[in-house]
């Protein structure tokens, strides 16, 4: 019976697939690519100060082989299925310490809600989010201190999403640190599954983490988020303007904002 609702849900998925409409301004050639703060001039550009963050996503069909990764990145040049970027500009007293120190509160990530546009709820994130001594999901440990956040630094957490409801062991590595700024990158070390099927591979959901913190104790924020070689099945599973609400979510989380305040990005 179960083999039975799988097939006819794969199939379903697979009619959905070729009368899906895309996004607008998906297919646009001339549609601007996401510029990382390494680079001269980001994009998206940073808002107003304390004003909503500001998101673009974009597809495969949006990205083809246009975009490649600048060397600051890290990343290898490869065909991405879906890239989300946002930029944002806040007030927190934190200094870089404190910060860190908050990131590195992996427990509190069960806080964390966005706004699901398939359910029309706030939903949590995550149901489920720990730390790890390593990348072996049977090491749980407690949350980081900020003096674990050093420049080339590992740290690993086992998180259940709650859309594949499966555990997740991420690996966060400090990619870049100054006195008052922060490269932070992660990266999925385990699959992603849902029930036989692979949404994403292992290695293939990368997020680069960029905070400045500023003379007048604002801080500059920008997040991208890379899927390679995603399944035709995850537009169905999370749909594209969820993806932004799910951005949102962690930058609200991040800045110290209630992340289910009202309105949502991406109603």
């Amino acid at each position: 019976m179960i083999q039975k609702r799988l097939a006819g849900l794969l199939l379903a998925f697979l009619f959905l697939e070729f009368v899906r409409v895309p996004m607008s301004g998906a297919t646009e050639a001339y549609a601007p690519l996401p510029r990382v703060p390494c680079e001269a001039g980001a994009f998206p550009g940073l808002p107003a100060l304390d004003a909503p963050p500001v998101a673009e996503i974009w597809t495969g069909a949006t990205l083809r082989d246009r975009w490649i990764p600048p060397a600051c990145t890290g990343w290898q040049a490869a065909h991405a299925t879906l890239m989300v970027a946002l930029t944002g500009h806040f007030t927190n007293s934190r200094d870089l310490g404190a910060m860190l120190a908050h990131i590195g509160m992996i427990s509190a990530l069960h806080e964390v809600r966005y706004w699901s546009v398939t359910d029309k709820q706030w939903n949590a994130l995550f149901t489920r989010a720990i730390g790890l001594s390593g990348p072996d999901s049977s090491t749980p440990r407690g949350d980081f201190s900020s003096a674990e956040f050093r420049k080339g630094n590992e740290l690993y957490f086992l998180s259940s999403d709650n859309r594949l409801q499966k555990e997740i062991v991420t690996r966060l590595r400090v990619r870049d640190m100054g006195t008052e700024s922060v490269v932070l990158e992660m990266t999925n070390v385990s699959p992603l599954r849902w029930f036989t099927f692979t949404m994403v591979p292992a290695g293939d959901m990368q997020t680069l983490y960029f905070l400045n913190r500023r003379a007048d104790s604002s801080w500059q924020f920008y997040s991208l988020t890379r899927v390679l070689n995603g399944s035709f099945l995850l537009p169905h599973l999370v749909s594209n303007p969820s993806y932004v609400n799910r951005a949102v979510a962690m930058y609200r989380y991040i800045a110290g904002i209630p992340t289910d305040l009202a309105p949502p990005a991406m109603p």
